[in-house]
């Protein structure tokens, strides 16, 4: 007796059918896989975090490293910058602090202020200048103007005014002595000498004279009561605190403008 079809259909509806029904668990298996995973990844990162904070290297390579820095006593640097801005700023903080520890009126020599001294003859005033600021302002006595003549040669003269125009200092005495012309003599009546040993006379000057040509100096007046008035006989005569301040602060070459 000949089999019948029918025997065989039932074993292969089955297959078919769970074959059928595997696909659709396996892709929607799939799919809530896909759905999930976003949730996944926010569950997981708190416990990702938490690794990347764990150190890499081992104790022992931890250990290692520490004694060879150790035995080697240059090893760590002065400046470790963490950041970026750390490392670009850091030469700006670095000269910074270098200039903090100079003296408050010092500057660096790149930027330093040039001194100079400026003589106003008609207000009887001496500044000495920094740039533009000014750093000491004193009473000045100047030229008084008149005109003393020869009388042994009529045709030359002495004016005895406080010249105009820039100069420079060239010279810085301490307890200067005076050396008389010849018109201090034909002044006072007496006798020129011929001696240079007549002609000395100390202690007429200040303590300090600063030279700025031709005979011309900035020194102490003689007689305080005088000072801001046109008694001298071309120099610039200063009260002896002032002249101090000026002697002190002025280097040789200094320029000098007299208006």
């Amino acid at each position: 007796m000949a089999p019948d079809n029918r025997d065989f259909q039932f074993p292969r509806k089955t297959f078919e059918t769970i074959r059928t029904t595997g696909s659709i668990v396996f892709w929607a298996a799939v799919a809530w896989g896909v759905l999930m995973l976003p949730f996944l990844v926010v569950l997981a990162s708190p416990f990702l975090n938490s690794a990347q904070s764990i150190p890499l290297t081992t104790p022992f390579l931890q250990t290692s490293q520490s004694s060879s820095q150790e035995s080697l006593p240059y090893y760590k640097p002065t400046h470790m910058p963490q950041t970026l801005s750390q490392e670009i700023e850091s030469p700006f903080s670095q000269t910074h602090q270098t200039d903090s520890n100079r003296s408050p009126n010092q500057k660096p020599a790149s930027t330093q202020a040039k001194i100079s001294i400026l003589v106003d003859i008609s207000r009887h005033r001496l500044f000495v200048k920094e740039g533009d600021h000014i750093l000491h302002e004193a009473i000045a006595s100047t030229g008084r103007g008149n005109i003393l003549a020869d009388p042994r040669n009529p045709e030359k003269t002495w004016t005895f005014e406080t010249p105009k125009g820039t100069f420079a200092i060239e010279s810085k005495l301490e307890k200067p002595v005076w050396i008389r012309p010849d018109w201090a003599f034909i002044e006072q009546g007496d006798p020129v000498p011929d001696k240079m040993a007549d002609r000395l006379k100390p202690g007429v000057l200040g303590r300090y004279a600063l030279g700025f040509g031709n005979g011309y100096f900035i020194h102490g007046a003689l007689y305080s009561n005088l000072l801001g008035q046109d008694v001298t006989h071309g120099c610039i005569q200063l009260h002896p605190k002032d002249l101090q301040f000026v002697f002190e602060t002025v280097p040789l070459g200094t320029p000098i403008i007299i208006i």
